[in-house]
């Protein structure tokens, strides 16, 4: 088991650093966690270290691990028009004249992006790998970045907001799973790599001070940031609940709530979510159910209007 401390100074922070050089023993795991002035390292270190850091603040939590809004139902791929019902729903094809997402950076905090697919070729500018590479074997941020940004190529389907960049930021495993201190690398690489949006389709029951911590941060550097609100029928999960966070809940095509969905005075909108078809690993498609694909439509919508008022200021 992992522990992370945050030290609530930049002065505290290398004085921690410090006394680590200064032990004798190799500790595996260790992880310097900078922007965050947090260290990732094994529970049975934690106390000896407390102890040198004497009077210094700091605070001790547990990396947690996070897991995606696995699709509540997984069905074959299906035939449908080029433009996919959620996409029509949220009124993007009449935003499309003005604006397809132009200069927008979006960070998809999921399992990876399969560049290779015919709809997402061109589309994925950057991003930075925290998961290891045999776990790309989860479609799942590839279905959330097809949904969000798509290209218009006359076959397959059409994004959101097929004109924006889209920024891979692979945390999450093959299993759907990511530890809170690799979620937190991913947004502080989006800070510093200035992403207007961050989606986060994926969420847990805990509220990790370390998950908090860092999307305030992204919060005070302007990024908008969209999560899915939980596929358990009830509350708000993480991040979704932060305040900063836009928590997005699903609507099937009659605009029903979605009985999956998560629901509550914390959500702040809610979007398509059921029967989304959408790209998929192998060059495929797949039609997927879940609130994390509400927030991928919610995250492509935002990047339409951020455009849109940019392109009215220049």
């Amino acid at each position: 088991m992992h522990k992370i401390l945050t030290l609530l100074s930049q002065q505290s922070y290398h004085h921690c650093t410090e006394c680590l050089a200064k032990e004798q023993a190799i500790i595996f795991g260790l992880r310097h966690l900078e922007a965050l002035r947090s260290i990732v390292l094994p529970e049975e270190y934690v106390e000896s270290l407390t102890k040198q850091l004497g009077k210094v603040k700091f605070m001790v939590s547990d990396n947690i691990t996070v897991k995606l809004h696995a699709p509540a139902v997984s069905k074959s791929q299906a035939e449908t028009d080029a433009i996919p019902w959620g996409v029509e729903n949220i009124g993007a094809p009449a935003l499309w004249e003005r604006t397809k997402g132009e200069g927008i950076r979006v960070g998809v905090l999921d399992t990876g992006i399969s560049r290779k697919h015919p709809d997402l070729q061109g589309q994925v500018k950057g991003g930075v790998s925290l998961a290891g590479p045999s776990s790309q074997t989860n479609g799942h941020g590839t279905h959330v970045a097809g949904t969000i940004a798509a290209v218009m190529n006359n076959k397959g389907i059409v994004g959101v907001a097929p004109g924006v960049e889209l920024y891979d930021l692979h945390a999450f495993n093959g299993e759907g799973a990511a530890e809170v201190a690799d979620i937190a690398e991913g947004i502080s690489w989006a800070i510093e790599n200035k992403m207007h949006i961050i989606n986060m389709s994926f969420g847990t029951s805990d509220d990790s001070p370390v998950m908090r911590h860092v999307i305030d941060q992204a919060a005070r550097a302007g990024i908008i940031m969209v999560a899915s609100a939980g596929n358990n029928g009830g509350v708000v999960e993480y991040p979704a609940a932060y305040r900063n966070v836009i928590a997005v809940g699903a609507i099937d095509q009659q605009g029903r709530l979605a009985e999956f969905s998560s629901r509550g005075r914390k959500v702040r909108t809610y979007a398509p979510g059921v029967a989304i078809k959408s790209t998929w690993l192998n060059k495929g498609y797949r039609v997927l159910d879940g609130t994390s694909m509400a927030a991928a439509h919610v995250s492509g919508l935002q990047a339409l209007q951020l455009s849109g008022r940019q392109r009215k200021r220049a």
